[in-house]
């Protein structure tokens, strides 16, 4: 697709962001006095134009997904639908075909209707639809990968690789070969970012275990959409594309990759009185402890304006993604800022009282830390997002398959996913040289 745009619109977008037979076989923040309908920041980096490659794992695993009208050919229609009607910069549309070979293809309609000739009949002979190997895979399309790309790979990510018996040694190596794959695409081309898109879909075809034992009545399958652009592309993407496939039903959960930090984007406000236990004073970002409660803990409310982290709520508001230095506290709480209240979960929210309101009312802050002390503070408050995986990740990894005609749980996960997603991973901690988000210091004077 090739539309002409005013070279005077720019925008911020963010996208979207295997398994053949066996051995041949997160809504944008409220905060305080945020714009309504508020434009993303235009940055000189975002290009005028760009191309969205699109791939499609065409093995035997992924004919289950493309047999009839299902929850998959939806949101595949809606992604080709929301890139040819993005009117404010210009795309064009590849669409390829991937298993041992790459295939460009187009089946011979215009590109918003690739969705409805996506058929087992329409992809047969089209490579070796017997194995997924996506290391392989992976590689071929980070080779493709150059200049203003957005990478759209669509597939269930079942490991598969040909002739391997040792399913732990082809586990690891699935691990280690992304991350070589990763690195050099990142090496290449320094600002690229990944994320991934969990959906789920119905599911009518044959489900092939790690011993390519043929499963049917296998129902309802999840896929994932692995995406790969640079940073101002993938800003575009999934801000102006991916954010309306996440209105989907079907849709679970993401994960965000990159090698960037972001300390210095960040602005944050000590409350003196909002969600306190003791008494504290507030001095030039600096806290002073007056008096330590008679009862319980010492508590004090942080907020922070995080809406320039491309992350998830999910993953932000849970504390197991923070690493504290000073073992004296604990993240009690994590909630979210809307208008004068912070909410920190359904049955929990306080107002901020108006000695701290008034200072930061016209500021914007999304997020709220309340932290508790045990016992006497002796060192500063020093807090790190980690760049972890999230926790869903390893929900839906699976390391033994063979039982999931019979096991409900076991349907839901993807055989080997947790290697794979790992190794992106691992090659965007090694290449930033770092594996925090953010590190935040707060000083306590007592």
């Amino acid at each position: 697709m090739r539309k002409t745009v005013l070279l005077k619109i720019f925008i911020v977008l963010f996208l979207f962001s295997s398994c053949g037979g066996r051995n041949g076989q997160s809504e944008k923040n409220s905060s305080i006095y945020e714009s309504e309908g508020k434009a993303p920041e235009i940055t000189p980096e975002t290009p005028l134009d760009a191309a969205v490659k699109i791939y499609f794992e065409n093995t035997l695993s992924m004919d289950g997904y493309m047999n009839g009208n299902t929850d998959f050919k939806d949101v595949f229609r809606e992604l080709l639908v929301a890139v040819d009607n993005e009117d404010r910069i210009d795309l064009e549309t590849e669409f390829y075909l991937v298993n041992n070979e790459l295939t460009r293809e187009d089946f011979g309609v215009e590109n918003i209707k690739i969705s409805e000739r996506l058929t087992p009949r329409s992809t047969a002979n089209k490579g070796n639809k017997g194995s997924s190997n996506f290391e392989e895979i992976l590689n071929t399309v980070l080779q493709n990968q150059e200049g203003d790309v957005v990478s759209v790979i669509m597939a269930d990510f079942i490991y598969s690789p040909d002739g391997q018996q040792n399913t732990p040694s082809a586990l690891n190596k699935l691990k280690t070969y992304t991350q070589d794959a990763f690195l050099k695409a990142t090496s290449k081309q320094n600002d690229l970012e990944t994320r991934i898109y969990h959906f789920t879909s119905d599911f009518e075809g044959t489900y092939y275990d790690f011993n390519n034992k043929h499963i049917r009545g296998v129902k309802n399958r999840p896929y994932y959409y692995f995406v790969i652009a640079p940073a101002s592309l993938m800003n575009v993407f999934e801000s102006n594309i991916a954010s309306q496939l996440k209105r989907n039903e079907t849709f679970k959960n993401e994960a965000f990759f990159s090698t960037e930090q972001y300390n210095a984007q960040f602005s944050l406000e000590i409350l003196s009185s909002t969600a306190n236990n003791g008494r504290i004073k507030v001095k030039d970002k600096n806290i002073l402890i007056h008096d330590y409660p008679r009862q319980g803990n010492l508590e004090f409310t942080v907020l922070v304006n995080l809406e320039n982290l491309p992350l998830s709520d999910e993953f932000i508001t849970n504390p197991s993604n923070y690493q504290l230095n000073n073992s004296e506290f604990k993240i009690k709480n994590i909630g979210l800022t809307r208008d004068r209240d912070i909410v920190f979960d359904a049955n929990n929210s306080v107002k901020i009282s108006g000695a701290d309101f008034i200072p930061i009312k016209d500021a914007t802050f999304t997020h709220a830390f309340q932290f508790a002390a045990e016992g006497m503070v002796s060192e500063n408050l020093h807090f790190a997002l980690k760049k972890k995986i999230p926790a869903w990740v390893s929900n839906n990894h699976s390391a033994d398959d063979r039982n999931i005609q019979s096991d409900s749980l076991e349907q839901t996960k993807t055989f080997g996913f947790g290697h794979l997603v790992e190794g992106v991973s691992n090659a965007f901690i090694q290449k930033g040289n770092n594996d925090n988000y953010f590190d935040i210091q707060i000083p306590v004077k007592k």
